[in-house]
């Protein structure tokens, strides 16, 4: 032991170095500190798994994304198809609905022939044509209550 000198107290009786006390036993002795390895091991791991689940994410995004693709060239391959068929089936009417289709279908079917210039007459009118309501005298009284209500209704705009 190392020598304390005090005027108060004699220490020197003490002062041995065959008296030993025992050292007193920690029964529970926590090592805060962890095992340089063990820390770079566990942070290796750590980083790791964040590393495995980037590249999952990475991949499945790139599996949706080529979905994606997919579906679309699908459905404009079969947008081009449908045009096609739309185009032909456009001409094909317009083939049967044209004028020279038409003439000859009147002709053959119907008996119906063109008109010669012979044929035709003008008519001349003497005078304006005018066309003139006439009503009638046979207003009952539910008649002249609907057409009442019909005004009443034309009044409001309904």
């Amino acid at each position: 032991m190392a020598k304390i000198n005090n005027l108060a107290y004699d220490y020197t009786a003490y002062d041995s170095d065959e008296i030993n006390l025992p050292k007193p036993k920690i029964k529970h002795k926590r090592n805060l500190k962890i095992q340089p390895k063990l820390a770079f091991a566990m942070k290796f791991t750590i980083l790791g798994f964040i590393g495995l689940a980037l590249l999952c994410s990475f991949v499945f995004g790139q599996v949706e994304l080529s979905e994606v693709y997919s579906e679309q060239s699908s459905l404009t391959e079969e947008l081009a198809k449908l045009q096609d068929e739309n185009l032909s089936l456009e001409s094909e009417l317009e083939s049967r609905t044209g004028l020279t289709q038409v003439e000859e279908y009147a002709e053959k079917n119907l008996g119906l022939q063109k008109l010669d210039k012979s044929q035709i007459e003008y008519v001349e009118v003497e005078n304006d044509s005018v066309a003139e309501v006439v009503e009638t005298e046979d207003d009952n009284i539910f008649v002249s209550f609907k057409k009442w209500f019909k005004s009443v209704l034309e009044y409001f705009g309904a």
